[in-house]
């Protein structure tokens, strides 16, 4: 086996991270594997900001909430996590969610190959959507964000996977 299908094989959700930033050095190689991921037309049409700043990760929580989100009380959606990436696209795209969804896996990926724990988070997007959190996180004119994902160092061990369903795969002959 392959570094590369291990590192498919043991990549698990962190929801418990170290405050410890991430070396700069580390974010650059993190986003370059995003922007490495397949986009239709190979137009490369996602933006991507990161956000190492937990009050703005406050305003994004609070916008959630005060745009219809719920959350469990003394649930934290981004689980302490040191930093955020949050991926947007043109809204008229035609393929803007797939875009983002293969840019965030390969982040979530990387970050796993490179040592840091993640996890894809979309429960705030009321709030990442909101106009005033766009506009704190400049978001460019015309696109909106899709997803978002914590990162940071793991603050406990991963648990060990579940076990894969088996009726999943129709052969067609």
């Amino acid at each position: 086996m392959n570094d590369t299908y291990r590192t498919l094989l043991a990549r698990r959700t962190v929801r418990a991270f170290q405050p410890d930033k991430i070396p700069e050095a580390i974010m650059e190689s993190l986003i370059l594997a995003a922007k490495y991921s397949p986009t239709a037309m190979g137009l490369q049409d996602r933006h991507f900001t990161v956000v190492n700043n937990s009050g703005v990760m406050d305003h994004i929580l609070a916008a959630a909430v005060k745009n219809g989100a719920s959350f469990l009380p003394g649930h934290t959606p981004f689980y302490h996590a040191p930093t955020v990436v949050v991926v947007s696209a043109p809204e008229k795209s035609k393929y803007n969610r797939e875009n983002v969804a293969c840019a965030i896996e390969n982040l979530l990926l990387a970050a796993n190959a490179l040592g840091l724990g993640s996890c894809y988070i979309c429960s705030v997007l009321p709030g990442l959507q909101d106009p005033s959190i766009r506009e704190e996180l400049k978001i460019p004119a015309n696109y909106v964000p899709y997803g978002c994902v914590s990162l940071g160092y793991s603050a406990a061990e991963a648990a060990e996977p579940k076990p894969r369903r088996t009726n999943d795969v129709t052969l067609i002959p």
